[in-house]
């Protein structure tokens, strides 16, 4: 028991300090948004992002989210190719259904439905297209190293991040007026697997990534209830919840 308190108490503070240098690098950006022309905004939770000049949101009432694209998919490392050979195609298409349906779940139950989600875009209505630019899955052999006996934790997280292996995700997106076709936003933003001091998640291919995506829907629709002065904060580099 005292063994399992320490180890608790040295996770706990690895994460609490370390925890500015697990956040994940911005993504350099696949080419469906102009993120060079994008910039930090400190009250939101996105890495990047743009606002047209004098925009105003107030006039829509509803909102559009058709099928997310995946052509803008940055390249595979060589580790995903090496266990995923074959299978990436069906993960993405997956991974891409998954994050329409969060999003769209997330608009619809949303408490102060701010948005009405419609498959067909009409007068008044916002068309949010997502692109997933970056998908690494979780490197399952790793993880059991990871949770072998006598340790050796540390080292194989350290192995993960040097070699790519971390399960990332990232995401692009522009907000459009659907009558005009304008651009009236644009975000971007790749994120890293949360530590967790155990973690069930890590045995599967895209638990992590799936937790990632519906941070971001709830996100959204925050962004969308976001009142002036108001800080939507960001994903947190960890959690105390194993699963």
């Amino acid at each position: 028991m005292l063994q399992v308190m320490v180890a608790v108490i040295l996770g706990l503070s690895f994460m609490i300090s370390g925890c500015a240098a697990l956040k994940a690098s911005p993504s350099v950006g696949a080419g469906f948004v102009p993120v060079n022309q994008m910039a930090k905004q400190e009250d939101l939770p996105f890495q990047k992002v743009w606002f047209k000049d004098g925009v105003d949101f107030k006039p829509y009432k509803s909102i559009c989210i058709p099928e997310v694209r995946t052509d803008h998919l940055i390249q595979s490392n060589w580790w995903q190719q090496n266990f995923r050979q074959g299978q990436m195609k069906e993960d993405v298409a997956t991974m891409a259904q998954y994050m329409r349906q969060e999003f769209k779940t997330a608009f619809a139950n949303d408490p102060y439905h701010r948005f009405q989600v419609v498959e067909v875009p009409g007068k008044d209505c916002l068309t949010l297209e997502l692109a997933i630019t970056e998908l690494v899955p979780s490197n399952v052999a790793l993880s059991v190293l990871e949770y072998a006996p006598y340790g050796g934790g540390t080292a194989v997280r350290v192995m993960e991040r040097a070699t790519g292996a971390e399960s990332t995700v990232a995401f692009e997106a522009k907000m459009k007026d659907s009558s005009t076709g304008d651009t009236l936003a644009m975000f971007a933003d790749r994120q890293v697997k949360k530590i967790r001091i155990i973690d069930f998640k890590a045995f599967t291919w895209y638990a992590h990534g799936k937790d990632i995506t519906k941070e971001w829907a709830e996100q959204f629709v925050k962004l969308s209830n976001k009142r002036p002065g108001e800080t939507i904060d960001g994903t947190s580099a960890f959690t105390l919840m194993p699963w």
